[in-house]
């Protein structure tokens, strides 16, 4: 039975090992996790008090029905994909579908102010050194996404290649959130490709692009840099929405991270604004929940407040140069409300640090922890994919 009830932090990070096609694959996350997808979407306030009255409007269809075209036009293996995970489920798709929408539907309306109910907040640290390459990243979320996320490894062959960029296979793992397709949180993928995402509140939003969430989906895909580029840039469309992609692949000779900030065209060109910025071996870098490079108005007052508290915070620790500095940095609790880690009574109760994740490049392995990495040793290591 689904409940609706949120739980105290669980020590548990479930794993899922599936294989399939795309539709297969979504059925098995819907079927495996469908208490937890029901009673997640029980609890979104954000989908029951924002999403769902404006999908019932008129307008709020439209805007539904023409960025669905859109993503089925580019994308539609992932949205069978979806699909299977509401069959799978046993929940209705067009809830889902809002979920991965997210903004676009009140921002496209114009109803201000926009859920004041946001995630504010994920944090990334790279190191980039010659013994020591890693990739760190906390997970934040509304308080109702504690507990509510699984990790997938899927092995996805098609018979014919599949969408704008003729995929025929995919093998990767992914952090998601009950009910999100893979490739927003924290992830990688068998050609070496690691990579996490900061999500970014645009003020400027497009209906009928492409949501980040299916461009995150795509690049889970790609086998290269300049095919990681081409999937953001996403020609002919662009991002209806912003966010940063922090990313490197463990084969590129020249050992380069990138952490590329991504927004929907102030132009109204038919690509997303891609901006990037290139973390050479022996650099560092951090990125948060705020566009540091791209000149675009913010949405959301309380992200960027806890974005520029989180980046004070970093501020103040010497460049990290091993695992355990980048754990104390994830775990540190000292900034006041908008501390890095976020957990009840050391910050404020809506928004919660629900898992963090740790690529060691070197290692070739990803630590998983639910609990504060500062302070707690990981839940599981699991092997980087490899072709």
């Amino acid at each position: 039975m689904s409940s609706g009830k949120i739980l105290p932090r669980r020590q548990a990070v479930p794993v899922l090992y599936t294989r399939g096609t795309h539709y297969e694959v979504g059925f098995d996350m819907g079927r495996t996790f469908g208490s937890m997808i029901k009673n997640f979407l029980l609890l979104s306030k954000t989908l029951i008090e924002t999403y769902l009255p404006l999908y019932q409007t008129p307008k709020g269809k439209q805007i539904y029905n023409e960025t669905l075209e859109s993503v089925k036009d580019s994308f539609p293996q992932y949205i069978r994909e979806l699909e299977g995970v509401a069959d799978g489920a046993e929940v209705e798709f067009h809830k889902l579908f809002l979920l991965h929408l997210d903004d676009i539907l009140p921002q496209a309306l114009k109803l201000q102010p926009r859920s004041k109910n946001q995630p504010t907040g994920c944090s990334t640290i790279i190191v980039n050194q010659k013994n020591c390459r890693l990739l760190g990243h906390t997970e934040d979320a509304l308080t109702e996404a504690l507990n509510h996320y699984y990790f997938v490894v899927a092995h996805i062959i098609s018979d014919k290649p599949q969408g704008k960029y003729n995929v025929k296979e995919e093998h990767f793992m992914s952090l998601c959130y009950a009910g999100h397709l893979p490739g927003y949180t924290m992830n990688q993928n068998h050609h070496g490709l690691v990579f996490s995402i900061n999500t970014i509140s645009a003020e400027l939003l497009r209906s009928g692009k492409t949501p980040r969430h299916f461009l995150t989906r795509a690049l889970l895909a790609t086998s290269n840099v300049d095919d990681a580029f081409r999937v953001l840039r996403d020609a002919g469309v662009g991002a209806a929405d912003a966010c940063s992609i922090n990313f490197t692949f463990l084969a590129d000779p020249r050992q380069m991270f990138y952490n590329v900030e991504m927004a929907p065209s102030p132009e109204r060109k038919n690509e997303s604004l891609l901006n990037i910025k290139e973390i050479p071996l022996g650099e560092h870098n951090y990125h948060v929940n705020q566009f540091d490079r791209i000149h675009q108005d913010q949405a959301n007052a309380l992200m960027v407040d806890s974005s520029v508290s989180r980046m004070q915070t970093f501020g103040t620790y010497k460049p990290p140069m091993s695992e355990q500095d980048v754990r104390h940095m994830l775990g540190d609790v000292s900034g006041g409300e908008y501390c890095v880690w976020r957990e009840n009574g050391s910050c404020d109760e809506v928004v919660k640090t629900i898992a963090v994740g740790i690529f060691d490049l070197s290692a070739k392995t990803m630590s998983l922890y639910s609990d504060n990495p500062s302070e707690t040793e990981p839940h599981c290591r699991l092997p980087l994919l490899f072709k």
